[in-house]
């Protein structure tokens, strides 16, 4: 292998080991969005659960309150 050779392989090691850093880290991160993302679903829908039974629970309160009057 020539000098000349050698110094455009370093070159392009050197120049694609950051790329490659960057693409391994967007898809990294990407993942993590998609993870995140999820969360945030189970958590909405955790409050729509929450708010469901708070609105039954006033029902039947109302319920209660109609007997005492």
């Amino acid at each position: 292998m020539t000098d000349h050779q050698i110094t455009l392989l370093a070159a392009a090691l050197s120049a694609g080991a950051p790329m490659l850093a960057v693409v391994v880290g967007i898809l990294v991160n990407n993942s993590q969005i998609g993870s995140i993302r999820e969360d945030i679903r189970e958590i909405r829908r955790d409050l729509k659960d929450l708010v469901a039974k708070v609105g039954a629970m006033d029902v039947e309160l109302g319920k209660l309150m109609d007997k005492v009057k």
